[in-house]
């Protein structure tokens, strides 16, 4: 698996130009930290799952755009899978605190 950035960065083009070859490689080689990441902030392993598809989604929607910001492609989906799970988390405290029941 590449760890350059800049093999990082043709990846992740090629993801943006709808390979999902290069999405599976990424995917592959992200898809333990960011689970750990969101395992951390949520209480529920059907949140976790939940929170894991919506981020892996945003990653292949948004793959041009995470790929034109600065720092290495893994740590922007470190980032991403940081933020990701802390709304996450948030919802569901606030859903608890309200006493709101959430689709899904």
């Amino acid at each position: 698996m590449p760890s350059e950035a800049s093999d990082q960065q043709k990846l992740m083009l090629s993801m943006a130009s709808g390979s999902q070859a290069a999405f599976g490689l990424i995917y592959d080689h992200l898809s333990v930290p960011t689970f750990a990441i969101c395992n951390h902030h949520l209480k529920t392993p059907a949140a976790v799952d939940e929170a894991m598809h919506g981020l892996w989604l945003y990653v292949w929607q948004n793959a041009a755009m995470l790929s034109g910001l600065d720092g290495s492609p893994w740590s922007i989906i470190i980032r991403t899978a940081e933020h990701h799970a802390e709304y996450h988390a948030k919802t569901e405290r606030l859903a608890r605190e309200t006493d709101i029941s959430l689709p899904g």
